[in-house]
């Protein structure tokens, strides 16, 4: 039997940050979403995982039922990370971010050296800050008159022919009741050169990577995170965990046995 989902709220400069829990695991799991998403979105992993782990879903500020933030960079996400962890009072946890929580991650990582156990990416990439710097055209795009059309368009191109209707509808209903600012503010997250900083983090890494997603390789991902795994699930759109969640889980679930979580 599957564990009851609670909720649960933690402060960040005031603002409520909200996340969901389950299971009672020694090991702990925050699962952080990408951007314009909710916690939601990993519903599929928290079943799979909650009955090993003690799974911890967060809502970034301004997403899902989180509180909105004066800005929305990653270092601000991270920081609504650790106020999660601290106020389950747990000292370590494995990180597992998809798309943009990525970015998320690597900045906890910095932020909270030590505490983060293993990093597991969800087709999320690791830009250099050149490439990175071009994502700030992109939320200006995402303000004033043609930024729902925008923002549309972009969520369109996340999926495949493969990607189940169903799954595009509760990706788009989510993605696009999402904050018009938060939106841009986080795009404007990402696109900040000291995001993607040359650094090394040096703990178990695993990138679970669209097939499509040629250019995420793992001679890339090892520049970066020295212990970097890749594997690649085909027939999927950047949506992999949602729409081929039974796969996905299978991975996370032999590679955390493999680690030893």
């Amino acid at each position: 039997m599957s564990m009851p989902l609670l909720a649960g709220t933690a402060d960040l400069d005031g603002a409520k940050v909200y996340y969901a829990a389950a299971g009672k695991g020694q090991a702990v799991i925050v699962l952080i979403h990408g951007w314009t998403c909710d916690h939601t979105f990993w519903s599929a992993q928290i079943r799979a995982l909650q009955e090993r782990y003690r799974v911890l879903a967060v809502d970034l500020p301004g997403h899902g039922r989180s509180g909105p933030a004066p800005e929305y960079s990653m270092k601000r996400f991270a920081r609504a990370v650790h106020a999660v962890l601290e106020k389950e009072r747990a000292q370590k946890a494995i990180l597992a971010g998809h798309s943009m929580g990525g970015a998320v991650m690597l900045e906890f990582a910095r932020m909270y050296p030590g505490r983060a156990l293993a990093l597991i990416a969800v087709d999320a990439s690791f830009p250099d800050p050149a490439t990175a710097q071009a994502l700030a055209s992109l939320a200006a795009r995402f303000e004033g008159p043609g930024a729902a059309e925008a923002r549309a368009r972009m969520v369109e191109a996340m999926f495949t022919s493969a990607t189940p209707p169903e799954v595009r509808e509760r990706i788009r209903k989510g993605m696009l009741g999402t904050r018009a600012d938060v939106a841009a503010g986080a795009m404007r997250g990402m696109a900040d050169a000291s995001v993607w900083r040359e650094d090394r983090i040096d703990v178990p890494f695993l990138e679970i990577a669209a097939a499509s997603s040629t250019f995420l390789t793992e001679e890339n991902l090892r520049r970066r995170f020295p212990r970097a795994e890749l594997v690649r699930v085909p027939g999927t759109g950047h949506f992999l965990h949602m729409e081929k969640p039974a796969e996905v889980n299978r991975i996370l679930l032999e590679w955390l046995a493999r680690q030893g979580f």
